[in-house]
């Protein structure tokens, strides 16, 4: 076979391409028909006016584009609302006026079809046009809610960020350079990273100067804060001062306003956790207790009971959660951001590129599956360290126990329980699902506080060991016998990694690489974040004293506001887990003593008390309900209990939701224990 049969055979498009070669030529008309057609329909200003939304969220089409696509979206979704209303209505008004009205000697059967048309047609443009403007509405404000969460993640992240981009400057390294790093740490600092790379690339890719691309950066940005950091940092890098100078207020200032606003904060998030244990925990309880006593005296309340443990308790905690989300996210008390989940990119225009095709060789085919070999090794090696070992992947990827954990409880929750036909039944299926619920949670929880601790014990011991390399640094000695130092002492679960990182330098490697294996064998974002300060400042000079402890002193005071938090919120986590166990009491009481007596009188009256009330929930046309239903409904009702006020108590004392788990299987495994007892 000829070698140039053989490099033919091996360009042959894959159906994949192909595929996607159609869908970008299907996405070009549909650009060409909405620039063609629907942009003059759009007045110029309003392009204007949706520069800075579509800037704001970093689109990577052009606005006049945006817009055109926007309005053909609408017109579509209107024409197709007025085919749909036009049909629907033709069909009704035709089945209606089935049989023709006449009045006397008159008849309408003419005057029919045209109503019936003119009907429809009315309907359907009311219809479309409606359509038509919810579209255009939904799409725009779809775009805004990405900005303005866009805005609370920069928000959330410019302190460290500024911390930072502080500590940085302090060591020497120029802002052009700093801002660069900030942009390369992406998974430590989250979207203000992004907005920082941005500007990075309007150095880099298109030339512009520093004061420019900042300023550029200020206009473009959804944040206040951000905008007005840049805006000022421009100006001060145009006036000549001190980069540090500045960089060290802002830093000061973003501290002083952390410690302000938290009382604030936890004022907001101590009065939402009331409301709740009021509201959604002792409420319930006192009208669950009243509804049995009257449906088991007076008169049927199943249905009303019903309604307020499979209604009201669910979406009452859902909205209760919901609040939550936002006061944390206001005040930016999320989880750490991943970043690089997605590509985000500026709709400014690339450079041109040019059309010459690159000539494919025989060589860069063989490096093409020496590199697709070496990804699909990478994906195996991820299965075969789950194997080699298993403790150590489930406690950094807890969601693996569900795997396992939900096939298997299913399977036995199908195996064991029966059909609810009755209320019996009903009483016998809620005790399996609860122990399947139970173990599902049991083993995601374990691995998720074995991790949590982990990285709490990892977070603690990352500012003594800044402290400790800043004061030999400070001493006199290099970062490298500066890490052999502060290896010999106690630092809990920082000493083990630390031995590594020593061996790794005595056995050749630079103190830079081995910090960074450091940060991928712990890989918590608190070391990831001390390592690549550390590595950076030591681009700059070797003395990284006053860095390593600026960095420190930020650690410590977040993890103070954290310990602050978490203990104004245990008193609600006490108050939500004593009001769970007085319900449980109540439950016990009304079972062992007050439904016992009434079906003792209910047999000793034959049915009627002695007031001539159809006893033990005496139901509707002298049929009895019995206590058998009211029972079942208090287990039921402390189940979901169990559940909702475990998640509340997760998201409230640790500010996640997964956190709360752990206090669902608690609170299922003592409902089940008391009821299994009662």
């Amino acid at each position: 076979m000829s070698p140039t049969r053989s490099s033919n055979r091996r360009r042959r498009p894959h159906p994949l391409s192909v595929l996607g070669r159609l869908g970008d030529r299907l996405r070009q008309g549909v650009d060409t028909i909405a620039l063609t057609c629907c942009h003059p329909l759009v007045p110029a200003s309003r392009c204007r006016k949706r520069h800075t939304q579509l800037a704001a969220i970093h689109a990577t089409d052009p606005p006049a584009l945006v817009v055109a696509r926007t309005v053909l979206y609408a017109l579509l979704a209107g024409l197709a609302a007025w085919l749909a209303t036009f049909l629907g209505a033709i069909l009704l008004l035709t089945e209606s006026w089935g049989s023709v009205p006449t009045f006397g000697r008159f008849s309408v059967v003419t005057d029919s079809s045209a109503l019936t048309l003119g009907l429809a047609v009315g309907v359907g443009s009311i219809v479309a046009i409606a359509v038509m403007v919810a579209t255009y509405r939904l799409r725009w404000l779809s775009i805004t809610h990405r900005a303005t969460a866009r805005k609370r993640r920069i928000d959330r992240t410019l302190p460290r960020a500024v911390a930072f981009m502080y500590a940085l400057a302090r060591s020497g390294m120029p802002l052009p350079a700093v801002l660069r790093t900030l942009a390369d740490h992406e998974a430590v600092y989250g979207e203000t990273a992004v907005a920082i790379g941005v500007t990075v690339r309007e150095i880099d890719r298109f030339g512009a100067d520093v004061i420019t691309a900042l300023e550029a950066t200020s206009d473009r940005t959804p944040s206040a804060e951000l905008s007005e950091f840049t805006a000022d940092l421009a100006a001060v890098v145009d006036s000549g001062r001190p980069i540090d100078d500045y960089l060290r207020g802002q830093h000061e200032r973003y501290r002083e306003a952390a410690a302000d606003s938290q009382q604030g904060f936890l004022d907001r998030l101590s009065t939402a956790a009331e409301g709740y244990v009021t509201g959604l925990v002792v409420g319930p309880l006192f009208v669950v207790t009243t509804l049995t006593i009257v449906g088991l005296v007076v008169t049927d309340t199943l249905a009303v009971l019903g309604v307020l443990i499979f209604g009201v308790l669910p979406v009452g905690t859902a909205g209760f959660l919901l609040v939550i989300d936002r006061l944390l996210a206001d005040r930016g008390q999320g989880k750490m951001p991943s970043g690089g989940d997605e590509k985000r990119h500026q709709w400014t225009t690339e450079p041109p590129r040019s059309d010459a095709q690159p000539q494919v060789t025989s060589s860069d085919h063989n490096r093409e599956r020496q590199r697709a070999m070496l990804r699909l090794t990478g994906r195996l090696s991820r299965y075969r360290r789950l194997f080699r070992r298993p403790v150590a992947t489930l406690v950094e990827r807890p969601w693996l126990t569900l795997l396992v954990t939900v096939p298997l409880g299913l399977w036995w929750l199908v195996a064991v329980a029966d059909r609810p036909h009755s209320p019996v039944a009903m009483a016998s299926a809620t005790r399996p699902l609860s122990i399947v619920i139970i173990a599902i949670c049991g083993p995601y929880a374990v691995a998720d506080e074995i991790g949590a601790a982990r990285h709490r014990r990892l977070t603690a011991a990352v500012p003594v060991f800044l402290d400790r390399l800043a004061g030999v640094n400070e001493a006199g000695l290099s970062v490298v016998d500066g890490i052999d130092r502060v290896a010999d002492g106690d630092l809990g679960a920082l000493s083990t990694p630390l031995d590594r990182t020593r061996r790794d330098v005595r056995w050749g490697a630079d103190a830079t690489t081995a910090l960074r294996r450091l940060a991928g064998r712990v890989r918590s974002p608190a070391v990831t974040g001390a390592v690549a300060l550390v590595t950076n400042a030591l681009r700059a000079s070797n003395r990284i004293g006053p860095v390593a402890r600026i960095a420190a002193a930020e650690l410590r005071a977040v993890q103070r506001l954290t310990r602050r938090r978490r203990r104004a919120m245990a008193t609600y986590l006490v108050v939500i887990y004593v009001a769970f166990f007085v319900f449980l009491g109540i439950i016990a009481a009304l079972s062992a003593s007050f439904i016992p007596a009434i079906e003792t009188a209910d047999v000793a009256t034959g049915g009627v008390s002695t007031t001539g009330i159809p006893a033990t929930g005496g139901g509707v046309g002298g049929v009895t309900v019995g206590v058998d239903p009211y029972e079942t409904l208090l287990a039921q009702a402390a189940t979901v209990q169990a559940v909702c006020s475990g998640l509340v108590a997760g998201r409230l004392g640790e500010g996640q939701l997964r956190a709360g788990i752990k206090h669902v299987a608690v609170l299922l495994v003592v409902a089940q224990l008391a009821l299994w007892l009662i």
